[in-house]
C-alpha cells in the first residue's frame, strides 16, 4: 500500500463533504518478539502493520478512527461514516485550526540503525545473553522478553503539513527469581545495536533477585526513601500525564490552576523531547504535521507549562508544543510526551543512600493508582526488592509494602538525586524516561494488604 495515495484519497474524501480540517497520518511497522520463561526461549514471533488514521474537526466538532482493515473499505465510505458521527457529537467550546505548513523537519541523530531491520536471530542471542547474566549473578529462573522493530510515520493535513519520519527500536525486560518472593526487573531499551545492553539488563534483574532472598515483613509509617530508576519512572510518567492539557481540561490532573506555582523541589526538572538525539521515543513531526521539540514542564520546581495540541494551545491561548498524537473517538488528539527527560543530581548513588541514612530502598512498583486524581493522592504496590537503609547501606530485604501518599508531596520531599540515569520502558511507564535514582524524605508507607 502507498502511504501518500492512501493518505490523499482520505484527505479528498473528507474535503468533498465539507470538512474543514483534516488530519490523515499512516504508520507502517514491522516488529519481531522473543519470549522466554525458566531460562529457556519459548516464543519467538514476527509481524508487520500498516495502519491509517484519519482525524477531522469542522464547525467546533472533532473525530477520529482508525483503520485496521483496509482491504474492500472505500474512503468515501470511511469519510462518511466519520462525519455522520460528528453530526451526533457535542459541539466544543472553540474553534481551532491545524497547525499552517508547510514545516520543515531537521533529521534526529541515532534514531535509525539499518542492522535492526534484519537482526533476525539478534534476539535470540540478546535472551540468552540477558539469562546467563542473571544466572551469574544468583538467579534460579529468568523470564522475559526482547522485541526489536522498525517504523515510518507519514502525516498529511489540509493545512499544508506534509511530512515523514523513520525509526527503530530495541528493548528487554528481564525477570529474575532467586526464590518465590526473591525477584528482580532489568530493563534496556534503544534505538541502535550499540547502545543496547541485554547483559546488563540481566546483571540488574539477577542480582535484585539474590539480594532479595530471605525478605521478612516490612512495617508501615513513614520512611526516608530511595526510589530506583523503575519506580521513579512511574511516577515521573504519571506526572507528565497531568501536565497534558487534555488531562487538565478533563479534571484529572493535579496541575490544574499551577502553571508558574511551586510544585517540586527545587533539585527537580523535567522536560520532553521529541526530538532528542538517540531518543526511543524520537520522531520527526506529530500527528498533527507539526515539528516535534524540547518542550519544559517542571524547571527547578516550578510548573511551566502543559503539552499541547492545536485543539488545547487555541483553548489555553498557548504555543503549540509538538505533542500532538493520534487517539481514536472524539478526542482525535491528545498531548503526549515522547521523551521525557529528568536532569541529573550531583551525587553517586551510594551518596544516596549516604544521605538517607536510615529508611528503605525501593527497585520497583506496579498497579499505581489514584484515590483522588485532583489531588494527587495514590498508592503503589511494591515490587522485586525492597531493601532496609541502615547506616547509610543496603540491608535486610523486607516485603508485603505499599507506598500510599500524595504525589504533589512526593515532589516537593526530593531531597537529592543521584547522577547516574537509565532509559526505562516498560508496560507500567510507556513513555521512555530517561531518570535517575531520587532520595524522598518522610514517604508513607503501608502493608500491601491495606
Amino acid at each position: 500500500m502507498d502511504p501518500y495515495e492512501t493518505m490523499r484519497k482520505i484527505l479528498s474524501a473528507c474535503k468533498k463533504l465539507g470538512v474543514a480540517s483534516v488530519a490523515v497520518g499512516f504508520t507502517r511497522s514491522r516488529d519481531q518478539m522473543v519470549r522466554f520463561s525458566n531460562n529457556s526461549v519459548t516464543v519467538v514471533n514476527s509481524w508487520q502493520n500498516e495502519v491509517p488514521t484519519v482525524y477531522l474537526a469542522s464547525n467546533g466538532k472533532r473525530a477520529a478512527c482508525r483503520i485496521e482493515e483496509q482491504d474492500g473499505v472505500e474512503c468515501e465510505s470511511i469519510a462518511k461514516e466519520l462525519v455522520d458521527s460528528m453530526k451526533v457529537t457535542p459541539r466544543g467550546d472553540i474553534d481551532f485550526d491545524l497547525p499552517k505548513g508547510p514545516f520543515s523537519y531537521q533529521e534526529i541523530e541515532g534514531i535509525y540503525d539499518e542492522r535492526l531491520t534484519e537482526i533476525g536471530t539478534g534476539l535470540i542471542d540478546a535472551a540468552e545473553v540477558a539469562i546467563n547474566s542473571a544466572r551469574k549473578e544468583g538467579a534460579d529462573r529468568v523470564s522475559g522478553v526482547v522485541t526489536s522493530g522498525s517504523w515510518e510515520h507519514f502525516v498529511l493535513t489540509s493545512a499544508g503539513a506534509e511530512g515523514s519520519s523513520k525509526g527503530t527500536e530495541i528493548e528487554i525486560t528481564v525477570r529474575a527469581f532467586a526464590a518465590e518472593d526473591a525477584t528482580g526487573q532489568g530493563i534496556s531499551i534503544a534505538t541502535n545495536l550499540d547502545r543496547f545492553h541485554p547483559a546488563e539488563a540481566g546483571v540488574t534483574a539477577g542480582s535484585i533477585a539474590r539480594k532479595s532472598r530471605g525478605a521478612t515483613a516490612g512495617s508501615p509509617g513513614r520512611y526516608n526513601v530511595v526510589f530506583g530508576p523503575a519506580i521513579f519512572a512511574d511516577f515521573v510518567d504519571r506526572v507528565a500525564d497531568s501536565a497534558s492539557a487534555y488531562t487538565v481540561d478533563l479534571g484529572l490532573s493535579f496541575f490544574q490552576d499551577s502553571l508558574g506555582k511551586k510544585v517540586a523541589s527545587e533539585d527537580f526538572s523535567l522536560y520532553d523531547n521529541g526530538r532528542l538525539p538517540n531518543g526511543p521515543g524520537s520522531i520527526l513531526l506529530d500527528d498533527e504535521g507539526f515539528p516535534t521539540g524540547e518542550t519544559h514542564l517542571i524547571t527547578e520546581g516550578t510548573l511551566e507549562g502543559y503539552m499541547h495540541t492545536s485543539y488545547t494551545a487555541a483553548k489555553h491561548k498557548a504555543r503549540l508544543t509538538g505533542s500532538s498524537q493520534f487517539e481514536g473517538g472524539v478526542a482525535g488528539m491528545v498531548p503526549a510526551p515522547r521523551n521525557l527527560i529528568v536532569e541529573p543530581g550531583e551525587l553517586q548513588f551510594g551518596e544516596l543512600l549516604d544521605k538517607a541514612g536510615s529508611g528503605l530502598y525501593i527497585t520497583n512498583n506496579w498497579y499505581t493508582r489514584f484515590q483522588n486524581y485532583q489531588t494527587g493522592d495514590f498508592s503503589t504496590i511494591c515490587r522485586d526488592g525492597v531493601f532496609e537503609i541502615r547506616d547509610g547501606k543496603i540491608g535486610h530485604p523486607v516485603k508485603g509494602l505499599r507506598v500510599s501518599d500524595n504525589m504533589i508531596r512526593i515532589l516537593q520531599s526530593i531531597e537529592v538525586l543521584s547522577k547516574e540515569r537509565q532509559w526505562i520502558r516498560w508496560w507500567e511507564v510507556p513513555t521512555p524516561t530517561l531518570i535517575p535514582s531520587v532520595l524522598v524524605k518522610d514517604v508513607g508507607i503501608t502493608t500491601a494488604s491495606r
